[in-house]
């Protein structure tokens, strides 16, 4: 799962100058092009993976804090009226 997004942006290239060579382009073009397509590919790719990171990061952060929150009531003494109330 690590390596699919270079395996992913590698493939997205090669299809592009296979296409460029079934277009009949020039060799200097059909790389030139197969190359931008590869950039831009890449770009859209990363902007993908930051927003994907960025909202985990954020659901677990905020999960973190609810546990917290959790922990820290469950820490609180009960006070001392409430405990004469349930003796009686």
């Amino acid at each position: 799962m690590k390596h699919l997004p270079f395996k992913l942006s590698i493939l997205v290239f090669l299809i592009a100058l296979l296409s460029g060579f079934y277009m009949k382009l020039p060799l200097m073009d059909n790389l030139i092009r197969a190359f931008v397509i590869y950039l831009v590919f890449s770009v859209v790719e990363l902007i993908v993976l930051l927003i994907y990171n960025q909202t985990l990061y954020a659901m677990i952060k905020t999960q973190l804090e609810a546990r917290k929150e959790e922990a820290a009531q469950a820490e609180e003494p009960v006070p001392v009226e409430n405990q004469q109330l349930e003796n009686n």
